[in-house]
């Protein structure tokens, strides 16, 4: 197994046991994406941070977005929804909790990256966009802002090979104008 494998294993594995918690047994949790974790890594790559803190970091922030996203799709007063908002809730403390070894400005940046995911999502949910061009920026940072957060914390490229990859496989499921639009965008940005 090579260092990269290794390394890809190794933070895998700490992701699967933050999800051992009693909450596992009620709630459907993201799958831990392997590629997805292989782009994180090569974004997140830095010989002066710890890498694997920002690894986890963003993923457990995706994770609690995903989840308090789900809620909008429960029953009021549900067990179901008051057990995912106490999962979305646990993993954004996860996420705080890797960011606290880290220094100040990567906490701030990646504070600021959460609140434009945040809005970004807001903005598409109430349709809060005057163009089709509008609505796939919003998607790009909603999407994968975090990412574009992890980069700039990193100094690394997030416009990976692997990146471009996940990213047209998700963009299937937009409609065909938006996607074009993005694949159009993906090209320009792949050059620039």
């Amino acid at each position: 197994m090579d260092q990269r494998e290794l390394f890809m294993t190794e933070i895998i594995t700490a992701l699967n046991n933050k999800q051992t918690t009693q909450l596992a047994r009620h709630v459907d949790f993201p799958s831990i994406d392997r590629e997805q974790i292989s782009w994180l890594i090569d974004v997140a790559q830095n010989e002066t941070l710890d890498w694997q803190a920002l690894v986890k970091g963003v993923h457990f922030a995706k994770v609690a977005l995903v989840l308090h996203e789900r809620v909008g799709e429960t029953k009021r007063g549900s067990k179901e929804r008051q057990l995912l908002v106490l999962a979305g809730d646990l993993f954004s403390t996860y996420f705080f909790e890797e960011l606290a070894s880290l220094p100040q400005t990567a906490l701030v940046t990646l504070g600021r990256t959460v609140q434009r995911v945040n809005e970004a999502k807001c903005s598409i949910h109430e349709r809060n966009y005057t163009s089709t061009e509008d609505y796939v920026l919003l998607w790009l940072t909603a999407e994968f802002g975090l990412v574009q957060g992890l980069a700039a914390i990193s100094g690394q490229d997030w416009l990976t090979r692997e990146g471009q990859r996940i990213i047209r496989k998700q963009a299937e499921l937009l409609d065909h104008e938006a996607q074009q639009l993005l694949l159009s965008h993906l090209e320009q940005m792949a050059v620039a």
